[in-house]
Order: structure tokens, then sequence, then C-alpha cells
């Protein structure tokens, strides 16, 4: 197979998985508004009903708890495919490229086992928490734990994802 032909095959995957990534941080950005749009309203109402008619609501105080909860693990998830993470790179940019791909390929693969490990053991705590309910909406607590794996995945897809395209980036240069 000539050279060529074997570029047009791999760029035409990573288009599709670009494409793959591109369309989960997409839907994710849609939720995480949907979310912000109900947790407004929900406050909205709390601060109505307590304040205007003097008859708080105690679900609403809840409910915005738990959506601020998803918001922030789903934003977090969703952060890293934009890039909006701190980081420190004063010795990341001192170092030559292949000490920087040492460094990067070490930080992924220990932020990957630490991300592992998040996501085996919150299915144990879901597991554990569904037999507990809320107080006011009487929800399974491991309904609102389920936010956990879900952006722990999400974290790991987009740093990968990350990781590969930069890696390809310096291949490239």
């Amino acid at each position: 197979m000539p050279a060529q032909t074997r570029f047009f095959t791999h760029k035409g995957k990573s288009m599709v998985v670009k494409k793959l990534v591109d369309s989960l941080n997409a839907f994710i950005k849609w939720i995480l508004i949907l979310l912000f749009f109900i947790m407004v309203i929900v406050v909205f109402l709390q601060v109505l009903f307590r304040f205007v008619l003097d008859q708080p609501l105690a679900w609403t105080e809840e409910l915005s708890r738990y959506l601020l909860v998803w918001i922030t693990f789903l934003g977090a998830g969703y952060a890293v495919s934009v890039k909006a993470h701190p980081s420190i790179t004063l010795l990341f940019e001192k170092a030559n490229k292949a000490v920087q791909r040492v460094m990067l390929a070490l930080s992924t693969l220990l932020v990957v086992f630490f991300f592992y490990q998040i996501i085996v053991n919150s299915f144990v705590f879901i597991e554990r928490s569904m037999v507990q309910t809320s107080p006011a909406l009487q929800l399974p607590m491991g309904l609102v734990y389920t936010v956990i794996p879900i952006s722990s995945i999400l974290f790991v897809i987009n740093l990968l994802y990350i990781t590969v395209s930069e890696w390809g980036k310096e291949a490239s240069n």
C-alpha cells in the first residue's frame, strides 16, 4: 500500500473518532445547558416561594443541590475537551521533544489510572447507595452518584483524544 493511501486511511479513521468525540461533547454541552436551565428555574421557585409567598418548597433546595453536583462533574469532564483545566507547563515547555512526549504519556497514564480507580469503585458505591433515598425527593442516592462514573469516563475519553491529537501534532512537526 503506498504511503499516501495509508495516510488517507489513517486520516479517515481519525476524522471518524474526532466526529464521535465532538458529537459526545456537543451532547454533554446541551445536557449541561439543560441542567443549568432547570437549576435556574428551581432556584427561582425556591426564592419565589420562600420570600414572596412565605411557603418554602422543601424539594427545590435538594434538587438544585443535585443539579449543581451533576453540572460540576459533567462540566469538569467537558472542560477537558476545551482544555479549560489549569496546568503547570513550566517544566514541560523547557524540556526537549523526547522528554515532553514521555511527560505527556506518563501524566496521561497516571490520570487514566486514577480515573479507572474512581470508575471501578464508584459502581460499588452506587450499588450500596441505591437503598438510601434523599429526604425530600425520595430519589435513590445511587442515581445522584451515577454522575461520578459518567463524568470520569467522559474525562478519560477527552483526555485520551487530546493526548493522541497532541502526540500526532508533534509527530507531524
